[in-house]
């Protein structure tokens, strides 16, 4: 397939290029910013602007769009709301309606996340059919354009599907995010830095899947999943962060001293876990790359970076 990715130039949407590429599709990027680098041909595409989609649609003619434009930082839905809005749901429902309007019979994955179920424990895993109960700004944004999506699809007869990640980690991905932020302490500390580590709350669990394995169920579903349908995109296992914490710094052969820091410290809460029962159905996916092999790569990955602020 011709295939349109949104976002290619993230940390998620790197990823995905590979995946689809070593799948055997045509790939062709689009993002805010479109740089030298960019392994494919990238568009300059803010999914704010819908004449915008429409005639990149009009160009392009993809047989199949993968949307991975958006911010992806949970937090930032309670500092920049109005714009966690304007890029995660309008911006979806933009790319949905230039999809009516110019591409009406390209498959669209639109990928949201799995906030759109909050933290609230079950006793058996979530399955898509589960109620959304977001409990952060984020996450209703995310739940928005993803009833959109499924809306899209039912009323529009559209061929859309949604995607419902859980968190991922791999090479590449923001300093901001807890792995990588670990791992950056961690390797000042190797280089000569202070021995101190400032974390939040470490008791917090989390499901971790690693980046490739999540780029490629999205490529999978392109090519397998049912229009109309969600998916939930997870390992299975949640650990707790204090876990993460300790294989980095074996990794990393150095043991700091832990500093909790009240700044990076939240209310410990009781995520759910998520059934993958669909998504293995639909396209044998399972999981391949384990959680050491991902850490090993985070903490290589931060060797190789400039120092922060650089």
């Amino acid at each position: 397939m011709k295939i349109l990715l949104t976002g290619c130039n993230g940390f998620v949407g790197r990823h995905a290029v590979d995946a689809l590429l070593r799948s055997g599709h045509e790939v062709i990027g689009s993002d805010i910013v479109c740089h030298a680098a960019t392994p494919i041909p990238c568009h300059p595409l803010d999914v704010r602007d819908l004449d915008a989609i429409i005639a990149t649609l009009d160009l392009i003619r993809p047989d199949a769009i993968l949307h991975l434009g958006g911010l992806a930082f949970v937090p930032l839905g309670w500092s920049q709301p109005q714009e966690v809005f304007a890029v995660n749901t309008i911006g979806t429902l933009n790319l949905l309606d230039a999809v009516r309007q110019q591409q009406p019979t390209a498959r669209v994955l639109v990928v949201t996340s799995a906030e759109v179920y909050g933290s609230h424990p079950t006793p058996a895993p979530l399955t898509e059919d589960a109620p959304y109960r977001p409990d952060n700004i984020y996450g209703v944004a995310k739940a928005a354009a993803d009833q959109s999506a499924l809306l899209y699809a039912a009323h529009h007869c559209l061929d859309v599907m949604v995607a419902r990640p859980s968190n991922h980690i791999g090479p590449g991905q923001s300093r901001q995010f807890v792995s990588s932020a670990f791992a950056t302490q961690l390797a000042a500390i190797a280089q000569g830095a202070d021995p101190v580590m400032r974390v939040g709350n470490l008791d917090q669990r989390r499901d971790f899947t690693d980046v490739r394995d999540v780029a490629q169920a999205y490529a999978l579903l392109l090519e397998k999943g049912q229009g109309g349908c969600a998916y939930n995109i997870a390992s299975g296992v949640q650990i707790p962060i204090r876990d993460l914490l300790d294989t980095l710094c074996t990794i990393a052969r150095v043991q700091p001293q832990i500093d909790i820091d009240p700044a990076l410290f939240r209310p410990t809460d009781q995520r759910p876990t998520y059934d993958t029962t669909r998504l293995r159905h639909a396209t044998d996916w399972q999981p391949a790359i384990p959680l050491q092999r991902s850490l090993e790569d985070v903490y290589a990955d931060l060797l190789a970076r400039p120092p922060a602020g650089a």
